[in-house]
């Protein structure tokens, strides 16, 4: 049995977790209906310039009715691997929608459906109740790497969005009519920082954090998600590509800052899980689920041979990174486009 938390662990503990305060920003995480979270529409964001359209995405303008012009419309759905960059232009989408337009004209446009730490269940539900009307020719899903490493940091209920025991915490805080815990107390930033942190301790003691049960669990919903999606596919008249993102884990050859990405035991724990993630994968592109305009693609080892620094921290890419993954995915558009015409051809 684990030895009794002295008060002086709980309180470096608890002031751990306070310090990851900002990370439950509004302005990037702004409460959305069905999907949790996206940018704060018409936010700006100004330490990196930042600015959301009116759905809370990182475009120019934001996806509507399709005009005429538009030969050839991509989403791209992920997380914040696919909002950074200094400018739209150079965000993964951005430089995907160059590489489209150098092969197909100044018709194709990208839009960018990132959300920063979205997991693969919003992204899929991003899919059903916003985007599948929208007439896209392609939807590239890049993800998988938040369905692991966020459950370790955050809300530990592997497949509930990161943030999701804050939004609980508040709402029972608020407007519960009937308050069993903080009764008595005065309402204040402080106590509400009490109980947010008290339930996360809480979640993690019954789900027994960081065990191996939990560690399953993680991967389970991962395949749970990823099924949810190729379902989800035969009812939207777009073909659908899941791609697992890339991360430092896989890289043979660790440069500058790519060397202090995580500690030992992180590291360790996404090294395992991404091994079990490519295995769902593998059994999923051979099971039923997979139709005719859905597949998956494992790119978790995309820059295993790298000698460039590539990564900011475990997933985050340099310019470089950003160039090639577009790149990457400019050839899965390329491919998905090639498998259309010729179904067209045998109908």
């Amino acid at each position: 049995m684990a030895e009794r938390e002295t008060d002086e662990e709980r309180s470096a503990r608890r002031k751990r977790f306070l310090d990851m305060f900002p990370y439950f920003s509004p302005d990037s995480r702004y409460p959305a209906p069905y999907t949790q979270f996206a940018g704060k529409p018409g936010k700006q964001v100004a330490k990196n310039g930042w600015s959301y359209d009116a759905l809370g995405y990182r475009n120019a303008v934001h996806a509507d009715a399709r005009p005429a012009s538009e030969t050839l419309r991509v989403f791209v759905v992920g997380d914040s691997t696919m909002v950074e960059g200094h400018t739209i232009a150079d965000t993964v989408p951005g430089l995907l929608e160059a590489a489209l337009r150098r092969t197909h004209g100044p018709g194709a446009r990208v839009y960018n459906f990132g959300a920063i730490s979205a997991c693969l269940n919003q992204m899929t539900t991003l899919i059903t109740m916003r985007l599948a009307e929208l007439q896209p020719d392609v939807i590239l899903v890049v993800g998988g790497a938040t369905d692991i490493f966020q459950p370790w940091s955050f809300d530990p209920r592997p497949g509930v969005p990161f943030n999701h025991f804050v939004t609980e915490c508040i709402a029972e805080y608020l407007f519960d009519p009937n308050p069993s815990v903080m009764e008595a107390a005065e309402f204040s930033y402080e106590n509400m920082q009490e109980e947010i942190f008290n339930r996360l301790h809480n979640l993690r003691t019954l789900l027994q954090w960081q065990s191996e049960p939990w560690e399953w669990e993680v991967v389970r919903q991962f395949e749970l998600s990823a099924k949810r999606l190729a379902r989800l596919s035969r009812g939207v008249d777009a073909p659908i590509r899941f791609i697992l993102q890339p991360s430092v884990i896989r890289k043979t050859d660790l440069v500058g800052a790519e060397q202090k990405a995580a500690s030992e035991h992180f590291l360790k724990y996404l090294e395992q899980q991404y091994g079990r993630f490519e295995r769902v994968l593998r059994d999923l592109a051979g099971s039923p689920l997979i139709r005719p305009g859905f597949a998956v693609r494992d790119m978790g080892r995309f820059f295993e041979d790298e000698q460039r620094e590539i990564f900011t921290d475990i997933v985050h890419y340099t310019v470089e990174g950003r160039e090639q993954v577009a790149e990457a995915l400019a050839a899965e558009v390329a491919e998905v486009l090639a498998l259309e015409a010729a179904a067209d051809l045998a109908v």
